[in-house]
């Protein structure tokens, strides 16, 4: 039965080997460094697999055993490189190839001793001591938690700097990614378990494999990332609030060009585009998106997001009150006020408000009665 269930590990490999393809066919239709990391990852997750099933089944070839687990220690960089890319496009990784040194180092310990063994039966592979045979071992798995956690922070500041860039967050917010870490983190946990106790070592290929199915959802409905706004725009906003005013704009500076970011926004209703970004604000407002950035964060301790979609919101509550509420449904309101989205009219109407428009128009029927 045991066997049988081994069995999963070739399907988990079949899969990964096609997800690897499908990602350099460019089934994206947009084959960036973050798309060839990630089929990289696929094709070497595939090889992972593929030695699991070998070894479950008894099939005697060490050597090809051993060629399978040669790219093991490169596995989980390639996929922190391929987040990396995906959350800063125009990112360039500094001293990246210092991911790849367990796995170089791997790779030259069994070149010296392993691999002439494996193909001439005189020679005699040395005894390791038992901290290296630990480290082998442990090694991989010790590796998946550090990139998960790393992949995770790299997905939660994108999460918190888009707001920066975009009044709007539904098609830039890489929901799917979450996705794509929450199947790995399945995998990873199930390996935890099948360390463990025998039991979850036994079902081990079954859970393997449906992570391996939620990777591929998520990798198959990815949409585009930053398809609204360039990423040379985005300012950390950590790093704004450790900056002091005066070290890039003097605060009688920051001052006047709150006023005019503030007297041109609401005059011209610039709001109300529901396509507006931190670039073309800026260029309404005369400024360049670094400094009209510094305004936001600084001047008015708000980001762009924020900014936004409260004047949208001050502007849905003056239509849920006139004549022509009566006239659009929810919806409606939300597309005058410059909003693109339900969600968004919804969730900044209620942060702003309270509660919902809804029973904001309640709230006042009442009061005029």
């Amino acid at each position: 039965m045991i066997n049988i269930l081994y069995t999963f590990h070739a399907f988990s490999a079949g899969a990964f080997l096609m997800l690897g393809t499908l990602i350099f066919m460019g089934v994206n239709h947009s084959f960036s460094r973050a798309d060839r990391w990630l089929g990289t990852w696929y094709y070497l997750m595939a090889c992972l697999f593929t030695q699991l099933f070998l070894e479950g089944f008894h099939i005697e070839s060490n050597v090809l055993i051993h060629m399978l687990e040669l790219p093991r220690w490169a596995t989980l960089p390639c996929f922190y490189l391929a987040v990396h890319y995906m959350v800063k496009p125009t990112a360039k990784i500094r001293y990246w190839g210092l991911h790849f040194v367990p796995f170089l180092a791997f790779l030259f310990f069994s070149i010296i001793y392993l691999i002439p063994g494996l193909f001439n039966n005189h020679i005699h592979p040395p005894q390791l001591s038992q901290w290296i045979i630990f480290a082998i071992k442990y090694f991989f798995f010790a590796q998946c938690i550090f990139y998960w956690i790393a992949c995770y922070r790299l997905f939660k500041i994108h999460q918190k700097n888009i707001r920066q860039l975009s009044s709007y967050t539904e098609k830039i917010n890489m929901v799917w990614l979450k996705y794509l870490l929450i199947a790995l983190l399945l995998m990873i946990v199930a390996r935890l378990l099948a360390m463990v106790h025998l039991v979850f070592s036994a079902v081990a290929p079954i859970l393997y494999f449906m992570g391996t199915v939620a990777l591929g959802y998520a990798t198959l409905t990815q949409g585009s990332i930053y398809t609204i706004e360039s990423t040379e725009n985005l300012i950390n906003e950590a790093e704004h609030k450790k900056v002091k005013a005066e070290e890039r704009l003097t605060a009688q500076q920051v001052d006047t060009l709150k006023e005019k970011l503030l007297q041109k926004t609401t005059a011209e209703k610039l709001y109300l585009d529901p396509g507006l970004t931190l670039s073309s604000l800026a260029g309404h407002i005369g400024i360049n998106p670094h400094d009209l950035s510094y305004i936001i964060n600084n001047g008015l301790e708000k980001n762009f997001y924020q900014f936004i979609n409260e004047l949208r919101t001050e502007e849905a509550k003056k239509l849920l009150l006139s004549e022509e509420a009566k006239l659009l449904d929810m919806f409606g309101i939300a597309i005058r006020a410059g909003f693109n989205s339900r969600t968004t009219f919804y969730a900044s109407f209620k942060k702003t408000t309270g509660i919902t428009p809804t029973e904001y128009m309640k709230v006042h029927s009442k009061q005029s009665n």
